[in-house]
């Protein structure tokens, strides 16, 4: 039996969309199956079942994959040499629709906020291209300054507890933190508006854009207006950004009082918190209280080299950016991975970019320049985190001339 194929959601709504079209068929039931069925036999010589077609198109539970066969003969059934140049069409035609909308709507010669938000809601974010245009009609909101459809934007559900979920967004949404960078009050405004309520805005422009250069401007002010009872972890991930922002403020008295509701909330272990908060955490107790024992306890909870990874680069990055001796805690030194053997996806390689910077610092407090060298020889300048540019670079150059 010939092997099945899978068909996504977009080719299932084009099929459907086009044997309207050609043959007048709505494919909502058995019923139309049934019809569609003894209409490609008596009109094109193609013979399909109709519980072929009714599991095909959903109105009975089946696989998203069906056979070549069936794909080929619908294909061709509705004008198509097989399968393989439907799929093309399709798409084809899909980015040059969109691109025409975004064209008259850029000029503002149509307002098309209804057919965009339709566009949008088929989006899967499965495949890059989608990503893409996702972008650019948040690109078109931010210039045309259609905060209503932005708005629209961010009430579209995204199976937001995927990580490739979060870091397709985080692409898709970067012109707002770019404008945000510059100053525009406007997007500014409209994402403090957001955050109180809108679990997409908290998760992606407040946790994966983490502005910390910010946080005495816009991104504090963001934080101030989050709520916290949209995002698991983010009453935690408040409070310690809020102990930074009072330490930057010179503020310690505060900062101490902060960091022990910090403390509380970690030590009800309501939740499973991420090696980032961990290490955060871990610093900041290092830092105003002296507390070497919460580091060598987290990081003896971390059960894979990436955990790992994600807390030692928060937790001396923390240190080093106030100014204290990284080299009082030797984790950096005895922590180990087999570079060979581990694979690192975008955003890790940039957490593993600062954590060569941090080990060649590290190493040349040490005086130990043949590991620094070492350290920084590992370092990739393609890798770095958009919100930490500014201190990759002045490390980098620091430690280079060093050498």
């Amino acid at each position: 039996m010939p092997a099945s194929i899978p068909i996504s959601f977009h080719e299932k709504k084009w099929f459907m969309k086009l044997i309207h079209e050609v043959y007048g068929f709505h494919l909502v039931d058995s019923y139309a199956c049934q019809q569609f069925s003894e209409a490609l036999l008596n009109q094109s010589r193609i013979s399909i079942s109709y519980n072929t077609l009714r599991r095909l198109f959903g109105i009975i539970k089946g696989s998203n994959q069906a056979s070549r066969f069936t794909l080929d003969s619908i294909s061709k059934s509705l004008g198509y040499p097989d399968f393989a140049n439907f799929q093309l069409a399709v798409n084809q035609f899909e980015v040059d629709f969109l691109n025409d909308v975004l064209i008259l709507n850029r000029l503002q010669i149509q307002h098309d906020d209804e057919l965009i938000l339709r566009i949008i809601g088929d989006f899967q974010l499965a495949t890059w291209e989608e990503v893409y245009q996702l972008k650019s009609i948040v690109d078109l909101c931010i210039e045309v300054e259609n905060f209503d459809l932005l708005k629209a934007i961010f009430e579209t559900r995204f199976d937001l507890d995927k990580e490739e979920i979060g870091w397709k967004l985080y692409v898709a949404f970067q012109s707002i933190f770019v404008q945000s960078k510059q100053g525009n009050q406007a997007v500014i405004d409209f994402v403090a508006q957001l955050m109180p309520t809108n679990e997409m805005a908290q998760r992606i422009l407040l946790q994966l854009f983490v502005d910390e250069d910010a946080l005495t401007d816009y991104y504090g002010r963001w934080l101030q207006a989050v709520s916290v009872d949209q995002v698991e972890d983010m009453e935690l991930f408040k409070l310690l950004m809020q102990v930074q922002l009072a330490v930057l403020q010179q503020q310690i008295p505060l900062a101490n009082e902060l960091l022990d509701h910090c403390n509380a909330l970690f030590a009800s272990k309501r939740i499973s918190y991420h090696p980032i908060l961990k290490g955060r955490l871990a610093a900041w107790n290092l830092m105003l209280k002296d507390d070497s024992k919460i580091c060598n306890q987290l990081f003896e909870g971390m059960l894979t080299v990436k955990d790992q990874l994600f807390f030692i680069v928060f937790f001396y990055r923390l240190q080093e950016l106030f100014g204290r001796d990284i080299t009082l805690i030797d984790l950096m030194e005895n922590y180990q991975f087999d570079e060979l053997r581990t694979t690192f996806t975008f955003p890790e390689k940039q957490n593993l970019n600062v954590f060569y910077l941090l080990k060649a610092r590290y190493w040349l407090l040490k005086n130990d320049k043949t590991q620094m060298a070492q350290s920084l020889a590992k370092f990739n300048p393609v890798y770095k985190y958009s919100c930490l540019y500014a201190w990759v670079d002045e490390q980098w150059k620091y430690l280079s001339d060093k050498l």
